[in-house]
């Protein structure tokens, strides 16, 4: 809870997250809420963490989406990240001139323009998740060995529930695809 309260400290002043600095409103707060303000603080860790690489949240997807070998289309990835495939037109046109991704026309359709990682793009994302290896995951220390699989099932599920419920109502005009194992 200390860390969560410090966290939420540092967020308040720094990202403008509508909680107050104290303990005791984090302890009344809604499970829902307090959810939401753990998923930011933690959010704000990664980007801050993803920055230092010179990599965004969807930048860190395309690379996680690309690793398993496969070329996909920008639409491809687009649905699988949940946004829409013009919102990730600077994303991939900076990992593009990073050198960490590549476009290729498709062998069977010449229309079509795929992406797969380069090495260089392997190394950057081996890079970041040794990286969060070493500063995220050490945040987490406060979780007993025993607790995680509960605190990964809650995870899980609140995760499938909202992504259905999204689905359900349409939000993005296409399903959102589970994230990549492996940020």
């Amino acid at each position: 809870m200390e860390v969560l309260v410090s966290l939420a400290s540092r967020a308040v002043s720094t990202d403008n997250v509508a909680v107050r600095n104290s303990e005791a409103d984090l302890e009344r707060m809604s499970l829902s809420r307090l959810l939401a303000v753990a998923g930011h603080v933690v959010a704000i860790r990664w980007q801050r963490l993803m920055g230092s690489y010179g990599l965004t949240p969807h930048g860190l997807a395309v690379l996680a989406y690309l690793e398993g070998g496969s070329a996909l289309t920008q639409r491809e990835l687009a649905k699988r990240c949940g946004v829409a495939p013009s919102t990730l037109n600077h994303t991939v046109d900076h990992l593009e001139r990073s050198g960490w991704i590549e476009r290729c026309r498709d062998a069977s359709d010449r229309r079509l323009v795929r992406l797969a990682l380069t090495e260089t793009g392997h190394l950057q994302l081996e890079q970041v998740q040794k990286a969060a290896g070493s500063q995220m995951e050490p945040m987490l220390d406060h979780l007993a060995p025993c607790d995680e699989p509960a605190v990964r099932r809650f995870l899980l599920d609140t995760v499938t529930r909202f992504q259905e419920m999204d689905n359900a109502e349409d939000v993005f005009g296409y399903p959102i695809s589970a994230r990549p194992e492996r940020f």
